[in-house]
């Protein structure tokens, strides 16, 4: 299988770990895409071991196996020492399976994991009715409106999916909103009008001090 290879536009992560499987291949998956290298190491067709970025074992598989835009590569007999995955392979198809369907979902209100997460201050809902899991109430204490879907995913320290999918639920329920990340030209025009305002003030400041020496001058003056 040295030559398996190929666009994930042309296979489904899925056929190819069941390729892998039944032919009872050593080696390792290797799935670029334009961000990112992730990797899942095989010992006779068994996932023994995956990691993309700084996350291992089943964060990182679960991670990887939504990724759909990128290319795949398999090396064979490359091995590792660690061993961090013991679920059997239909298991890890079917949980690929599922997560690329809640992926698709997620996506037509998070389209991009580099959006910024802001709290809605005003919610058009009755805050006392809503009831959040355990999982929601921590994920929004991570939300600063400035952090990123993929910062905060790091700060929680699980996977982009799951973070995405608990945000989904929060987004639905009013609490939180997704926003581009600001630009450098935005960025400039703030610090513009910061500027701006405070020149106006000192002008405000000088035109007092002013008023005030005036209003001195003539009740010295009388």
């Amino acid at each position: 299988m040295a030559g398996l290879q190929g666009s994930l536009k042309d296979f489904e992560i899925t056929d190819i770990l069941q390729l892998i499987n039944m032919n009872k291949k050593d080696g390792c998956l290797e799935i670029t895409t334009k961000n990112t290298v992730g990797r899942i190491y095989f010992e006779g067709g068994s996932v023994t071991h995956a990691e993309i970025d700084d996350r291992f074992g089943e964060s990182a598989i679960h991670q990887i196996l939504v990724i759909t835009d990128g290319t795949f590569k398999f090396i064979p007999d490359l091995k590792t020492p660690r061993n961090t995955i013991s679920l059997p392979i239909h298991h890890l198809m079917l949980e690929a399976a599922r997560s690329i369907d809640e992926w698709k979902q997620i996506e037509k209100l998070i389209p991009s994991l580099d959006l910024v997460v802001k709290v809605v201050e005003n919610p058009d809902i009755d805050t006392d009715n809503i009831k959040l899991s355990s999982e929601e109430w921590k994920m929004l204490t991570f939300v600063d409106n400035h952090s990123t879907i993929k910062e905060i995913a790091k700060k929680v320290n699980q996977s982009e999916f799951q973070t995405a999918k608990t945000l989904y639920g929060l987004i639905t329920s009013g609490l939180i909103t997704v926003e581009e990340k600001e630009g450098l030209d935005d960025i400039l025009k703030e610090i513009d009008a910061q500027i701006v305002d405070e020149n106006n003030e000192e002008k405000k400041d000088d035109k007092n001090d002013d008023n005030k020496k005036g209003g001195i001058k003539k009740f010295f003056s009388r």
